[in-house]
């Protein structure tokens, strides 16, 4: 299990992913969803027997070290709770995971993770290698993947904008690998986890009002549970400025549910300090039940309903 307030390597978090699968194969699945561009896994655990799932996302950016390890955190919290029939605070987790699995994708940019935990010298290829390094970034401060490309920018909506030469919508395998799971999994919608200021943005431009009020109501519950602020007018700011994201994206092609979480202080600064693991996981380690629970309660009834508010 992980231990929080600490740092992880990219290694370890995938053994503890692939271990999980392995302790609880009646309800998991781990998968290996792609491959970065210097041949790191980019790994998957599904976690429940719901037909329709949720996906959860983190690492998008290889310098947001914290949330890779709150999500491997989630997915064996989640399992246990899951293996032991246990509701962690008023949600019956079997029953919830029953209804709707959940697919934690902790790491989509492993091999940005590794650069900025350790440095430039982690990345095998000597090509890579030196394309990071005349990027002029310092490791500790690294967002981009290997091919210093900006994965959050990569995606073929309608906000794409070409962020460099080389770059075009959907040429990143990192991009391509969450593409394949948004088209091949049944899901209920999309939490997308990154790290700076504590703040729920649901508002996607290019979608419809009725979309967009859909998305509020649901940022509204999540708002309670973790206290975060909502962020709407920044999001269409950001949007202008700097799109291909992939909620956006995701939005575009099922217009289901697609928010992003912003984790830690506006003030944090980079490398982010381990020591804000903790109240960091307390603050999202519900979210996405709270999902799972809105969604049952628009369609079947649970066995036992009282428990989920």
């Amino acid at each position: 299990m992980i231990t929080l307030n600490q740092s992880y390597t990219y290694e370890e978090l995938l053994r503890n992913l692939q271990e999980s699968g392995a302790q609880y194969p009646d309800f998991t699945v781990y998968k290996e969803v792609g491959e970065s561009h210097d041949e790191r896994s980019i790994p998957m655990l599904r976690v429940g027997l719901g037909l329709d799932a949720l996906i959860l996302t983190a690492g998008i950016h290889g310098k947001e070290s914290i949330n890779p390890v709150l999500l491997t955190r989630m997915a064996q919290e989640y399992s246990q709770a899951y293996q032991n029939n246990l509701n962690m605070g008023n949600y019956p987790v079997r029953e919830l995971l029953d209804h709707c699995s959940i697919c934690f994708l902790p790491i989509v940019n492993p091999d940005g993770y590794v650069i900025a935990t350790e440095s430039f010298n982690a990345i095998r290829n000597p090509i890579l290698r030196q394309a990071c390094k005349m990027r002029g970034v310092d490791w500790p401060y690294w967002k981009y993947n290997a091919r210093t490309v900006d994965i959050n920018r990569n995606f073929p909506c309608k906000s794409y904008i070409q962020q460099q030469f080389g770059e075009y919508p959907a040429s990143e395998q990192e991009t391509k690998a969450l593409i394949r799971v948004f088209e091949q999994c049944d899901t209920i919608g999309y939490l997308d986890f990154h790290s700076r200021g504590r703040i729920i943005y649901y508002y996607r431009q290019a979608m419809p009002f009725s979309y967009n009020q859909r998305n509020h109501k649901l940022a509204r519950y999540m708002q309670k549970l973790s206290n975060y602020s909502l962020g709407k007018q920044e999001e269409e700011y950001l949007s202008r400025l700097n799109g291909g994201s992939p909620v956006n994206y995701y939005s575009e092609l099922l217009h289901r549910p697609a928010i992003t979480v912003e984790t830690v202080e506006e003030n944090a600064d980079f490398p982010l300090n381990p020591s804000c693991q903790e109240r960091t996981y307390e603050e999202i380690r519900m979210l996405p039940l709270e999902i799972i629970a809105q969604s049952v309660g628009n369609s079947e009834p649970l066995k036992n309903p009282q428990k989920i508010r």
